[in-house]
């Protein structure tokens, strides 16, 4: 059996596609649509799943806050919901552990036990499945934590603050640079919500960006998935991004093949980011 076969993340995914589950799931969907308009069209968790596979992300975040603010409930119904978005939320899990691992071996190469490491002792070779396993518990608490004054940008937040708290749990110091993770959304509990935003990093920005342009369909999917691979995904060179070698071998292309799409997926972004810019 593979590794990956038997995996936590697996094992969830194959305990929350149970005919049982499912049935839970389609039942408390069923109910919920009938009385909450942001429920309106997912009755079922195939509709649920087709909500959240479409490109519409103002009205994923309007589903996914109607799942957190039910997850926020101690009864059975918050737990159903609570498992419901968990679900929703399961294919984000590999990223966020690659960014974890990445972050954890940044700070102790760049920083030290003392600056990098606060003294939760993370090791450079900390487990996959380890990480992973904390990954998904930090989700979980995030889901049943999230603070429902923040309607906007749900899957980036939870997203965003499941890595942090897994690095903090790690021992990563994440006002480190080596262990930055994409910001959405400011989390300071007491902002006040007229404050003025501070300045976006510049991965934040990015992210924004290419979402925008696919949505916009500047983008294809083969552009985006590189652009993704190259800034966002688990493999990165020495200058912190993915090198064409690298893409070549994810996507099964050669490397002057993997240089020629990444160019040309640059390329579009760039005229994207220009009409990003007027309307923005």
């Amino acid at each position: 059996m593979s590794a990956s076969a038997c995996s936590p993340l697996t094992a969830l995914q194959r305990q929350l596609a149970r005919p049982k589950v499912l049935e839970r799931f389609d039942a408390a969907l069923c109910s919920w649509s009938e009385h909450d308009t942001a429920l309106a069209d997912v009755g079922s968790h195939q509709q649920l799943t087709d909500v959240l596979s479409g490109r519409d992300y103002a009205r994923h975040d309007e589903v996914l806050y109607a799942l957190l603010q039910r997850a926020a409930i101690e009864r059975d119904e918050g737990a159903v919901a609570a498992q419901l978005a968990l679900n929703a939320m399961l294919p984000a899990v590999p990223g966020i552990v690659g960014r974890v691992i990445r972050a954890t071996r940044a700070a102790l190469g760049a920083f030290g036990a003392r600056r990098g490491v606060t003294g939760g002792g993370v090791s450079a070779n900390e487990a996959n499945t380890d990480v992973q396993a904390a990954v998904i518990g930090h989700l979980w608490e995030q889901i049943r934590c999230y603070p429902l004054r923040r309607r906007h940008h749900v899957a980036a937040n939870l997203v965003r603050d499941t890595q942090r708290s897994a690095l903090r749990a790690l021992g990563v110091d994440t006002s480190q640079v080596a262990a930055e993770v994409v910001s959405i959304d400011d989390d300071a509990v007491h902002r006040p919500l007229a404050e003025v935003q501070t300045e976006r990093d510049a991965s934040e920005q990015l992210l924004e960006l290419l979402s925008w342009a696919v949505e916009q369909e500047w983008l294809d999917k083969q552009e985006a998935a590189i652009l993704t691979a190259r800034y966002f995904g688990e493999d990165m060179g020495r200058d912190g991004v993915a090198t064409d070698r690298q893409l070549g071998a994810l996507f099964g292309v050669s490397q002057p093949t993997a240089t020629r799409r990444r160019n040309r997926a640059l390329d579009t972004l760039a005229n994207a980011g220009r009409e990003w810019q007027r309307q923005y």
